[in-house]
């Protein structure tokens, strides 16, 4: 049964704080992930989404407001944050250039065995983690981790915080940088790890085509606020107040979008080629009134 296990009620966050060079960041935020989500948080640059990501494992904490998350309080300076950290993984951009050991067994064994797990619990840990974002064990346990693609290490890397084997899993602009092939492959990945069960996922991104695919409900940023919320169609429907903000839409909406402005019967909520086709099909064969 689905649950909240983020509870952000507004927050407020500043850079500087105190100082002449205060600046805000996060100015009231309001936001729920529930133990089952599948949610995006989308903006522009500087709208305060990795600020806000930031809180749910306790890297930052609450200036002004409430962060709760699996039941800890974030605003209490008594909590210890540890064991929370196992519990929330935090994929931040480009997380491949975190990688340091040789081989990649070991760079994905790093985490378990910090957590003091035994040598056979390692192993395990860290074969699941590689087979779930497709690397296989024997195949890849003994490579060089440095001698690997860009997808790949950046898979790598993934595996290394699944490993942790958390609850909620964050990650922040997780295809930036890598080519149509290994986007593809990660996107399958997470897609893969979801549909497992027992894992909550959050994506953070301003790429409108992954928000598309992958989302079922989505939380939009601007100027430190939450601005927008809702499901992945329902958002994407308001597209002249996305660009207000200054964001786009996935390529198919958009076509959608610009067919509907030419007078096609094409529905709002459109997010896929199959979509659009069928919607363009039953337009085209609908007997005219």
């Amino acid at each position: 049964m689905s649950e909240p296990i983020v509870q952000v009620s507004g927050l407020w966050h500043w850079y500087l704080r105190g100082t002449p060079l205060q600046t805000v960041a996060l100015q009231g935020i309001d936001l729920e992930i529930q133990s089952d989500d599948l949610a995006a948080i989308m903006g522009h640059t500087g709208s305060g989404k990795s600020t806000l990501v930031q809180h749910f494992n306790g890297l930052l904490r609450p200036h002004r407001g409430s962060v709760r998350v699996f039941g800890s309080d974030l605003s209490d300076p008594k909590l210890d944050v540890r064991p929370l950290r196992r519990r929330v993984g935090l994929v931040f951009q480009q997380p491949e250039m975190q990688l340091f050991d040789p081989t990649v067994g070991d760079d994905i064994a790093f985490g378990p065995r910090q957590l003091g797990c035994t040598p056979e619990d390692v192993r395990r840990r860290v074969r699941t983690a590689m087979e779930r974002v497709g690397l296989g064990f024997e195949d890849f346990k003994d490579r060089y981790t440095f001698g690997l693609s860009g997808g790949e290490m950046r898979r790598v890397a993934l595996a290394g915080v699944l490993a942790l084997e958390p609850q909620l899993l964050v990650l922040d602009e997780p295809t930036a940088g890598l080519d149509p092939r290994g986007r593809r492959q990660l996107l399958d990945s997470l897609r893969a790890i979801h549909a497992d069960g027992g894992m909550a996922l959050v994506i953070v991104s301003h790429d409108m085509d992954v928000v598309g695919e992958m989302a079922r409900r989505v939380f939009v940023l601007a100027g430190g606020k939450t601005v927008m919320r809702g499901g992945v169609r329902e958002v994407f429907s308001r597209v002249e107040e996305l660009r207000e903000l200054g964001l786009g839409i996935p390529q198919v909406s958009e076509l959608a979008y610009e067919l509907r402005k030419a007078g096609r019967d094409v529905r709002a909520d459109v997010l896929t080629a199959d979509e659009l086709a069928e919607a363009l099909w039953t337009s085209s064969t609908s007997p005219a009134t």
